[in-house]
């Protein structure tokens, strides 16, 4: 090997080296945004499939009683009179696929809500829904927070990166 091909050798083991180092360096920074864009996903289906089958549907954020966890779950009306809490805990309005609970899939990130009050994000089939915003972060306060925020009238949902001073940043 000439001494060329060892300092090229070299200088790409650095640069994958350096690259990676940002993942490991903030892992409570990317669980936060895989559970935000995870959220932000699942209202954007909510709200597709609202649209396309004629019914609400939507996000229910649940915490389990027993374990004190946060499970999101996708919900759909089953008697075509809006979701309830009541209506998705006794089955008629019905959890569909998988949800994901916070502190099992994102350990170390926490969750709070701003509007939202009986837990349920909801979607109409009639270009409505809830307003409000749910704000992930880790116990560190100098870490930003990811909030996903939905605008009622319009249906859009918008996740952006909360700076400690207030500033956002689209994700």
């Amino acid at each position: 090997m000439t001494f060329t091909e060892v300092l090229v050798t070299i200088g790409i083991s650095s640069i994958v080296t350096l690259s990676g180092t940002g993942i490991a360096l903030h892992p409570r920074k990317t669980r936060m945004a895989g559970a935000a864009m995870e959220l932000f996903g699942m209202m954007n289906r909510s709200r597709s499939t609202a649209m396309t089958t004629d019914r609400y549907a939507g996000v229910f954020i649940e915490e389990d009683s027993n374990t004190g966890e946060t499970i999101f779950w996708r919900v759909v009306d089953g008697n075509s009179n809006g979701l309830r809490k009541k209506e998705i805990l006794s089955g008629v309005d019905r959890k569909i696929g998988k949800g994901f609970t916070l502190e099992t899939d994102y350990p170390g990130v926490k969750v709070k809500r701003a509007g939202f009050t009986s837990g349920i994000i909801s979607f109409s089939p009639w270009f409505k829904s809830s307003t409000g915003s749910v704000f992930f972060y880790t116990a560190d306060p100098a870490e930003s927070q990811i909030r996903v925020k939905l605008y009622g009238l319009s249906t859009l949902t918008r996740p952006v990166r909360v700076f400690p001073d207030g500033s956002e940043k689209a994700l």
